[in-house]
């Protein structure tokens, strides 16, 4: 088994870590660690910080977020 090293970068998640929305569900539901709403335009690409670092030792191994 892999290690994956993970890091809370922002303590909001402390009140709201990432969790499994429904039994059964394949991945884990993150929130969006922002200071308020954001619209996103057709097209527009932004980076929306998820609050956590992750690190995997291997670069045999890639993570999905």
């Amino acid at each position: 088994m892999k290690k994956v090293d993970v890091k809370v970068m922002d303590p909001r998640l402390h009140e709201h870590p990432p969790a499994y929305a429904t039994p059964g569900s394949a991945g884990i539901d993150l929130r969006a660690c922002i200071d308020g709403s954001m619209t996103i335009q057709p097209g527009q690409c932004e980076l929306i910080p998820s609050g956590i670092a992750l690190h995997l030792n291997d670069p045999h191994y890639a993570a999905m977020i």
